[in-house]
């Protein structure tokens, strides 16, 4: 899980430099393909062309569309917002994921549950807010990232059903480098450099990463275990963004980051102490 977090945060400081020459579309276009790219070997391996059977593109084009509108939408934040506070707001998908359990499949609410909002949402206060004087307008393309984060999750479940895991990753990322690439296109492209391509082809890198980190760390240990270290993002990311790019978070934020982390870690208490996450983790095995 701490490389998962390093990786991550790399991705997050990656993603900023290249805004730097590329536009948002642009970015996402680059990392939609770059992750299809690397992701095509493994997709075709054990089955070939079976492996894309499926009787459900259409819910695999609506999970691509989700998918690409949340990267698009946290690329645009992400130009006019430090890395650690857009990182920091991310924490608060599990908020809006929790809001969906209890109105939506109807889970109870509890004390943890409870804490875990008014956290969550008084320390956002604090990050995008700073002085409680002024408001970043690019702080609402970060919630929108939030919400179509929030359905990609959903299809994801969905699909889970009955799709192969790459069945899914290759139509999420073929689709959502088709969907990207129109927009992509509409705006002026700039002259890459060398080190520009390095970074695109480092996106794909630390993308494969995190994803074997994360899923390798719920195999050898229960979530209760590894999640609290998923907030070693904000340690990670602050590191990064001071030494890459200059960034220094506000005061203020610091509090916002302090709320956050200790709402997310009672909610894993609270679980593991239950022995909630490992029912969870059974479920999702079977």
């Amino acid at each position: 899980m701490v490389v998962h977090a390093i990786a991550m945060s790399a991705l997050y400081v990656i993603q900023k430099k290249l805004l730097h020459v590329l536009h948002p579309a642009q970015l996402t276009f680059f990392y939609k393909l770059s992750v299809l790219l690397g992701a095509l070997p493994w997709c075709f391996t054990n089955g070939g062309i079976r492996n894309l059977k499926t009787s459900r593109i259409s819910l695999h084009i609506a999970r691509s569309v989700f998918s690409t509108a949340a990267s698009l939408c946290f690329c645009f934040a992400l130009m006019r917002v430090n890395a650690a506070d857009a990182t920091a707001i991310t924490y608060l998908e599990q908020i809006i994921v929790l809001c969906v359990s209890i109105f939506y499949f109807k889970e109870k609410i509890n004390k943890a549950k409870i804490i875990l909002i008014v956290c969550g949402i008084t320390g956002s206060l604090f990050i995008i807010r700073p002085g409680f004087s002024t408001f970043n307008a690019y702080y609402l393309y970060l919630f929108a990232a939030l919400g179509f984060w929030a359905l990609n999750n959903i299809s994801i479940k969905v699909l889970g059903q009955t799709e192969r895991s790459r069945t899914q990753l290759f139509y999420a990322t073929f689709f959502g480098s088709i969907i990207s690439f129109p927009i992509a296109i509409q705006h002026s492209w700039p002259s890459l450099k060398a080190i520009h391509l390095g970074l695109i082809v480092m996106l794909g890198i630390f993308h494969w990463i995190q994803v074997i980190a994360f899923f390798k760390a719920f195999k050898f240990a229960d979530m209760s275990v590894v999640m609290p270290l998923d907030y070693m993002r904000l340690i990670f990311i602050s590191i990064f963004a001071y030494l890459f790019l200059s960034e220094i978070p506000n005061p203020t934020s610091f509090i916002g980051y302090i709320l956050i982390i200790l709402g997310g870690m009672y909610l894993i208490y609270d679980e593991g102490r239950k022995g909630g996450w490992r029912e969870k983790n059974k479920k999702s095995n079977l």
